[in-house]
Order: structure tokens, then sequence, then C-alpha cells
């Protein structure tokens, strides 16, 4: 028999965090903590690396060179940059701002709006060990961090340039398609409702890889980027200035729907799968930073220094605000990519000099 509890016996407090959306918290799991570790990393390293590069020569536009830009192109691109920032500004307040004043909280697409970006850091990782894909110096930029990047061997780093248009279009661009996949998913699901989550992934996947090749195509088109130095045996248009290698959309679809997985699988409290457990905004925004980081490196980041190794001669006919990376293209256009080119060893930054 169970003794009786005396009238003036302590009660126990249910000190459980309320939960936003109802549900009692947990404490933190060990895939969220293991991704908001990976988080703090990737963000530590590219903090370093954009103080350095803010605070270093290289911290100036890149000269596009002689060559003008269409008159068409010119008013396209102008429209992508502001257009793009209006859109990214637009995403941060309908989806970061604004729930987060009527809830309290953020929404996991709010945190995937302010985590985004920072993906930016990896974006010039393709040219790490060579040049074989080149931004359009027209566009704005403040040349890139590439030179201060350990071990950096592509030529000239200091001319390698990296537009702010790009690390907006995270949100705009990125964030737009996340939502394209996710809303198929969700559509294919209700119109098959037996399918397996294998069989899902992989209609997604054929999904994205289209779109990723009209998104990808279309930007080489209006000069957003080129891909001079492309593996032409496997490439769209090959040997002329709109090439577009077929492993760079089939990398690109893989870490799109890499992202896409992030915002669609979903606990029963509304966040994402990364997520799951995490006490408190940070830990939930380094968890997403961290998945966001990883995902891209593996499925981007690496097959991207793997095509950097195995680029070919950079295409004829490319104007001068593509071939800031290479200053022998006007003479000697195979000095720029391709096998037998010497690799570069840049001054070592991050070691104290004897």
């Amino acid at each position: 028999m169970t003794p009786a509890k005396p009238d003036n016996a302590p009660t126990r407090m249910n000190t459980t965090t309320p939960h936003p959306f109802g549900a009692p918290a947990k404490p933190p799991s060990g895939l969220a903590g293991a991704f908001a570790w990976i988080g703090a990393g990737f963000l530590a390293v590219a903090a370093w690396c954009w103080i350095r590069w803010a605070a270093s020569a290289h911290f100036r536009p890149v000269d596009p060179g002689p060559d003008p830009l269409p008159q068409w192109q010119y008013w396209v691109l102008l429209l992508l940059q502001v257009g793009g920032l209006l859109a990214a500004l637009y995403c941060l307040w309908r989806y970061t701002v604004r729930p987060r004043l009527r809830s309290g909280t953020f929404t996991t697409e709010g945190l995937l709006c302010l985590a985004l970006p920072t993906v930016w850091f990896q974006d010039l990782l393709f040219a790490y060990p060579q040049t074989w894909m080149a931004y359009n110096a027209h566009l704005w930029n403040m040349g890139s961090w590439a030179a201060e990047m350990p071990g950096w061997m592509a030529q000239h780093p200091e001319n390698m340039l990296e537009p702010f248009v790009t690390f907006y279009g995270y949100i705009f661009w990125m964030f737009a398609c996340m939502q394209l996949i996710s809303t198929f998913m969700h559509a294919l699901r209700k119109r098959l409702p037996a399918i397996s989550q294998a069989a899902l992934l992989w209609y997604a996947f054929l999904f994205t890889l289209a779109l990723d090749m009209m998104v990808e195509e279309g930007a080489i088109r209006i000069g957003w980027y080129a891909i001079p130095g492309g593996w032409r045996a496997v490439s769209l248009f090959a040997g002329t200035p709109y090439q577009l290698p077929l492993p760079e959309f089939l990398f690109g679809a893989v870490q799109t729907l890499s992202f896409a997985s992030v915002l669609h699988f979903r606990g029963e409290d509304g966040r994402s799968f990364v997520e799951q457990g995490a006490r408190n905004t940070g830990v939930r925004y380094l968890a997403l930073a961290g998945a966001l980081h990883l995902f891209f490196f593996l499925s981007f980041s690496m097959p991207s220094l793997w095509s950097g190794l195995h680029s070919d001669r950079w295409v004829d006919g490319m104007p001068s605000y593509f071939t800031a990376m290479c200053t022998q293209y006007r003479t000697r256009p195979e000095a720029c990519g391709g096998p037998g080119i010497p690799t570069y060893r840049p001054p070592d930054v991050w070691l104290p000099q004897p």
C-alpha cells in the first residue's frame, strides 16, 4: 500500500519549457547537436575569411576589361540584381520578421532564409584547384576571399570575384527552388499516398534535375556566369560560351534536392528533422546552417573540386568580363585551364611568417 503524501510535502514543479507549437520541449538530440557543431565550424571559418577579405587590398571590384556588355544584357542583369534584392528582402520579411513579430518564435522557413546566404562562403570552391567557371565582372562585386582560403591553388585569386547577387540569390533563387520542390513532393504524396520514401525522392530528383538544368542554362544565357573550362565531351552547347557540362547540373540537382529535403521533411512540431530536440533558437539556426553547409560541401563543393581537376581547355570567344581570373586568355587561352596547367601556391596566410 502506498503511503499517503503529507499535506505539507513539497510539490514537484513542472520545469519543462513550453514548446511554441504546444508540445513539450525535448533535450537536444545527438543529430541536432552534431549539425549545430558542424554549422558553428563552417560559420567560424567563413567569418574568418570574410573579415580578412574585407580588411585586405583584394576588397575591391574586379576590372571587367575592355569588352562592354550588350545593352539587353546590361538591363537584364540590372533587373536581376535590383529585383533579386527586393525579392530577397520580401522573403526575409515574409518568412523571418513577420512570423517572429506575430508569434515570438522563428519558423523553419525564417531561419533558413537567414542561414542560406552563409552558403555563399562555399560558392567559390568550384575554382579551388583550377578556374573553370567564372562570374561576370560587370555584376556588383568586391572581388572575393579566394586569396584568404587555405591552400588555394587556382591562378590569380586576387581577380576571383563573387558577385553580391549570388549572396542574396540563395534567398530569392535557392529558397524559391526549395519551396517548389517541396510543393511537388507534397502534391505527389497526395496523389500517390502509398508511394515509398525512396520513390518519392527519386521522382523529386528527376523534377529537380529538369528544374536545375533550366535555371543553370538560363543564368548562363543572361550572362550571370559562364563555364568556359567545362568538360566538353559531356557538355550541352560544347565549345561555345554557353556550354553547360552535364555534371554541373547533376551535382546541382543533388545539392538543391538535399536543401529542399531540409525544408520538406518535418516533425509533428512543424520543424525540420535537423532541428528536432534543439532547445533554443541559436541551436536551431546552427543546426540548419550546419545541414546546409554539410550537404552543399558533400553534394556540390567536393564534386566541383573533382571537376576542376579534370577541366578542359577554355572555349574561344569569351569576353573580357569572364576572363579576369586568367590574364593570359587574350594571347594564350590554353594557359587558362585544362590538362597540364600548373597549380598556384599562394603565400601561407594562416601561419606566422618566419
